[in-house]
């Protein structure tokens, strides 16, 4: 039977066999413990309940033990309030951490402390029922189910009020008919990332049949049959973002679609004639040309107002084209400038799409520091296939390296930012040293921009973290290479 407590911060008691670390004997110890398994996660978390309080939909669940109070759910809870009521039992081996809980520590209000909601189970397999519930996944629903990106959209919509654009505008495409069922079932598995690349390109837009209206994507006269071959590629993750990268990318794409439509109609032609039919097909192949004579070599920008990772603003800042800057110009050359003897450009592109390792093979870096270099070498020999979580850590560890020896060679490690400083920090300072520098503009930094700003992207900070320390996150092949293609000008940067 449940009881539910008010408990001095005192007179809890951290769990010893903790299954977050090794099992110890004294209080001491189990902070230590706490403290080295958690470090700068331990902060944020004080720091949210020195603002927010406890999670009132979650006690501290408690059992009694020789008389003493002992905790056995939420001991990272107790371990931060515990720090914040006392910042000097931080073990030495931290002074950064000890200095922000004696910071916090002088904003709590310490009459919480002696009041803490607790919970309190005799039955040590109903104890352990809870616990492991709690910590060991879905368990087929009877557990925690997390939401996907999707649902995560809809919550900031409701929330902060600010729309997702590519969730309004699926929405909105289920209420049209036209749609095969199969395509209705996947259409959430298209990826923010590759649907802003395309509908932030306005002559995209226009091929598609789209316009923007009131910060919205409106259809302008149904969902034509270009629109459900891209909806198709994309549902079906059959278009990476390395094939529409750049705006030469977005036309090839786009000839390569009137292609198809022009094969389909040719072999449904031939299928008609072969039975002795007239019949054609209502949705005939697109002979028009794809019309993007008023881009000047750079993409155009729309004024979206809707901000954050539910809401980035579908703007054509967020890429820009190679041809037109000179941005990637010794890795793409094979791309833009590749001719036939008869002078048109040949149809193959040589850019590495569906490539087995994370960084791609045309892409060159001079790194003179031995080991980030052999960390480079191996992201682009390892076969994603076969070790995607190895390739995940590999791929952290070359990026916070990589910032490390940017900082460094720039003298940047100074004030509020040193090597202890998080990794989503260092981004943030080289961002700014690299705009400062005029090396790349707000709009070519967007991709990085949301590397810290915006969680549920693939290259976040936060997803990065989540393969090294978040046994229920896996990486996919697809992902990582997305995450490199995105990051790849930043990259590139911190290393020219």
């Amino acid at each position: 039977m449940a009881e539910y407590k008010n408990i001095n911060i005192t007179n809890l008691l951290l769990n010893p066999t903790n299954p977050r670390h090794n099992a110890v004997e004294h209080q001491s110890e189990s902070i230590y413990a706490m403290v080295q398994d958690q470090k700068d996660k331990l902060i944020y978390l004080a720091r949210h309940i020195v603002d927010n309080g406890l999670n009132p939909t979650e006690f501290i669940l408690v059992k009694i033990d020789d008389g003493k109070w002992v905790v056995r759910e939420g001991n990272r809870r107790i371990t931060a309030l515990k720090l914040l009521n006392e910042p000097l039992l931080v073990p030495p081996e931290y002074p950064k951490i000890k200095k922000e809980f004696q910071k916090l520590s002088k904003a709590m209000d310490k009459g919480f402390l002696k009041a803490i909601p607790c919970v309190v189970l005799e039955d040590e397999s109903e104890i352990n029922e809870w616990v492991r519930l709690k910590h060991t996944g879905q368990n087929e629903g009877a557990g925690a189910v997390g939401w996907d990106g999707q649902q995560t959209s809809r919550f900031k919509a409701y929330v902060e009020g600010k729309p997702d654009i590519r969730t309004v505008f699926l929405d909105y495409l289920l209420t049209f008919s036209g749609l095969s069922e199969d395509l209705r079932l996947k259409l959430y598995n298209i990826k923010k990332t590759n649907f802003d690349r395309l509908m932030g390109d306005p002559d995209v837009r226009d091929f598609l049949g789209l316009k923007v209206e009131d910060n919205s994507l409106i259809l302008v006269d149904g969902i034509n049959r270009f629109l459900k071959m891209v909806l198709d590629d994309l549902a079906n993750d059959n278009l990476s973002v390395g094939r529409i990268y750049y705006k030469s990318d977005r036309e090839a794409y786009v000839q390569e679609l009137m292609d198809r439509a022009l094969q389909q109609d040719a072999e449904s032609q031939s299928v008609s004639h072969d039975l002795g039919t007239n019949e054609s097909e209502d949705n005939s192949a697109y002979t028009g040309t794809y019309d993007h004579s008023s881009s000047t070599g750079k993409d155009h920008e729309e004024n979206y107002s809707s901000e954050s990772s539910a809401g980035d603003k579908l703007s054509e800042g967020d890429v820009t084209d190679s041809s037109s800057t000179g941005e990637g110009k010794a890795n793409t050359q094979s791309n833009n400038s590749e001719k036939s003897t008869s002078g048109s450009p040949r149809k193959g592109r040589s850019y590495p799409i569906h490539r087995n390792t994370v960084a791609a093979s045309v892409h060159k870096l001079v790194i003179g520091q031995p080991r980030i270099l052999k960390l480079f070498n191996e992201l682009k020999s390892l076969n994603l296939n076969d070790y995607p979580n190895a390739a995940a850590v590999l791929f952290r560890t070359f990026i916070e390296l990589s910032a490390d020896h940017y900082l460094e060679q720039k003298k940047l490690i100074q004030g509020k930012i040193s090597v202890e400083s998080t990794l989503g920090v260092k981004i943030d300072a080289i961002a700014k040293h690299i705009q400062d520098s005029g090396f790349m503009t707000e709009n070519q930094l967007r991709a990085i921009r949301q590397m810290t700003s915006s969680p549920t992207q693939n290259q976040s900070v936060k997803t990065f973290h989540a393969y090294v320390h978040n046994k229920s996150v896996t990486p996919t092949a697809t992902d990582l290479k997305a995450a490199w293609d995105d990051l790849w000008p930043f990259i590139e940067k911190m290393w020219s």
